[in-house]
């Protein structure tokens, strides 16, 4: 009897399928992190988005994973366990993106969503494997099997663990290689353990079943949906139409990002043109995925600048961090309103906008807004009648 231990790749095959993977992982995790700041059912419409980017971008690996292993002659792939598989990976990773992206949650939130991720990233893969069938027998080796279980779980809290910082560009970078690692790690170590034992009948097929060469073709093209929508997410995101508010007239950016701290001017971009927006105008300033969203209590305004750079920049006497994705006026502030284990507050004109504030913040805000000392007014003035 022949065993083939260690089935031979293609290395060019390899290499694309984890390319695909930390282009998936870069727009899923992205939207993800976008989605902890959104509400309604933009919220949900960007957790929707990161399921898909995620789950179909971790299918896609394993499938030009198995593209690239020379399998044995006339191995057919079942229709239902392969869909099967992709129906669960995007289950799972939705999941993990929902409990990461939750502003109310603990901080055992990461380690349960890497969990979460990992498990579902190696049944994904079994079920995959057991979706082909040919004139031979798989028998997987369980160290290895458990060895791919670890690189999955313990990748995924590391792609993950960018949620517990900052989000930027370096984060949300960083993360996607861990993540495409983590996928494509786990997908060739669970192949190193997999033995094909060749045999004379070939197995039934479970339902319907398809060739190589057809799935060849339905991986290329989502192998191509893939990079496009990652190509695409990497463009600036600008929202001229919503920019109605007048500006200061157009002075040379450049003197303007040399004056460091207390700047009383921000760049804001429209219609191709930078303008400098006044500070004093501001709200409220959100951060996007690359650069920040100024809010003037009526209308958002693009601007170049990142979180990091508006919070140097800025006076830290009127405005203040309350969340990682959110700076707020502090003198514009409506209402501060408890919700949950954090809080949120209210600021805006026409447009009352909702502003996130974390627990490590709260206490803070409380003393910047007066509202310690009004507290404890409160309670004396209880106390002595």
């Amino acid at each position: 009897m022949t065993f083939w231990f260690g089935v031979p790749h293609s290395p060019g095959l390899v290499a694309l399928s984890v390319v695909v993977a930390i282009c998936s992982g870069y727009v899923g995790l992205g939207l993800a992190a976008q989605a902890a700041d959104a509400f309604g059912l933009h919220r949900r419409g960007l957790l929707a988005g990161a399921a898909w980017s995620l789950g179909l971008g971790i299918w896609t690996m394993h499938f030009i994973g198995m593209q690239a292993a020379e399998l044995p002659k006339d191995t057919l792939y079942s229709v239902l366990l392969t869909l099967l598989s992709f129906l669960l990976c995007v289950l799972v990773v939705g999941i993990a993106a929902f409990i990461v992206s939750n502003k109310g949650s603990r901080k055992y939130a990461v380690p349960l969503a890497a969990f979460i991720m990992g498990t579902g990233i190696v049944l994904m893969h079994y079920i995959g494997m057991h979706a082909i069938t040919g004139k031979y027998m798989m028998y997987h080796d369980l160290r290895f099997s458990f060895m791919a279980a670890l690189i999955a779980v313990a990748a995924s809290y590391g792609a993950l663990h960018m949620f517990e910082l900052e989000v930027s560009r370096w984060t949300l970078s960083i993360s996607s290689v861990i993540f495409g690692f983590a996928v494509s790690g786990m997908h060739y170590t669970a192949m190193m353990g997999t033995q094909f034992i060749p045999m004379e009948i070939a197995h039934m097929t479970f339902g319907p079943s398809v060739s190589r060469d057809a799935l060849m073709i339905v991986v290329a093209v989502l192998a191509f949906i893939v990079s496009a929508v990652f190509l695409l997410y990497l463009v600036p995101e600008r929202n001229p139409e919503t920019i109605t508010t007048p500006v200061a007239p157009e002075r040379t950016i450049v003197g303007a990002r040399a004056r460091l701290g207390n700047a009383t001017v921000v760049p804001v971009e429209n219609e191709g043109a930078t303008r400098l927006f006044p500070v004093s105008d501001i709200h409220a300033i959100q951060a996007t995925t690359h650069y920040s969203l100024i809010f003037d209590g009526r209308h958002e305004h693009f601007s170049p600048w990142s979180i990091s750079e508006m919070e140097t920049r800025l006076d830290k006497s009127a405005f203040m961090r309350v969340h990682r994705s959110h700076l707020i006026a502090v003198g514009k502030v409506q209402a501060l309103r408890k919700s949950g284990d954090s809080a949120v507050v209210e600021t805006g004109v026409d447009t009352i906008r909702m502003i996130p504030v974390s627990r490590t913040h709260y206490a803070e805000l409380k003393s910047r807004l007066g509202l310690r000392a009004i507290q404890r007014t409160h309670l004396r003035s209880r106390k002595a009648s």
